[in-house]
């Protein structure tokens, strides 16, 4: 998976002698070489460019970090569930997480921060994770999962990735907005269109 990853990224600055301005222009998707459909990764294997909202970042570290409490309690011989009243003083484990199901959707952000191993890193994740908490517009997986599906569905097959993770994490109310924030939506939607997609993006927000 290439997630502004690309090998393209020293080639980029060995070119000081062309300006930003002619290498990228947002309006013709003109965005770099990271987000060219076609890419390869480091290993040299050829695929297709995936871009991720702000809502899918977040679900992702989620799960990352999950994975990390779930390493580290085991390593530590803890069973995976620590029911009320197990664990140390106050019912807290030695990640100072708490007696918390580590599959647990309903776990704090902040507190699946405090996983990370070095206290440098924990202090990223917090940040990363208080960010992406504070400007995600949908918190569970069957919502990113439906506006996943919106769009990219048959009808907007146009669409650029970035152009879809942009629609994904701007909470954009009015058509005119997406327009100008997201200027290469001119050639592709009309008005109209565009805003039968903001609604119905702000209506699988709406119990958030």
């Amino acid at each position: 998976m290439n997630i502004s990853t690309s090998t393209f990224g020293t080639r980029r600055r060995r070119r000081a002698s062309q300006t930003i301005d002619d290498e990228e222009n947002a309006a013709e998707l003109k965005l770099g070489p990271e987000f060219q459909i076609d890419q390869m990764d480091h290993q040299g294997n050829h695929q297709k460019l995936i871009t991720l909202n702000l809502s899918e970042a977040r679900i992702l570290i989620r799960e990352a970090l999950k994975v990390r409490r779930r390493q580290m309690r085991k390593d530590r011989g803890e069973p995976e569930f620590n029911g009320q009243g197990q664990g140390g003083e106050n019912g807290n484990n030695q990640d100072g997480v708490g007696n918390i199901d580590i599959d647990d959707d309903d776990d704090d952000d902040e507190t699946l921060a405090n996983v990370a191993l070095a206290p440098s890193a924990n202090e990223v994740l917090r940040k990363t994770m208080d960010y992406l908490s504070t400007f995600s517009r949908f918190k569970d997986d069957q919502t990113v999962g439906a506006v996943e599906s919106l769009l990219k569905g048959p009808e907007n097959k146009d669409l650029h990735p970035f152009e879809i993770a942009q629609l994904g994490s701007l909470d954009l109310e009015e058509s005119e907005e997406a327009l100008s924030l997201i200027p290469s939506l001119n050639n592709k939607k009309s008005k109209r269109e565009l805003q039968t997609i903001l609604d119905e993006l702000h209506r699988l927000e709406r119990p958030y």
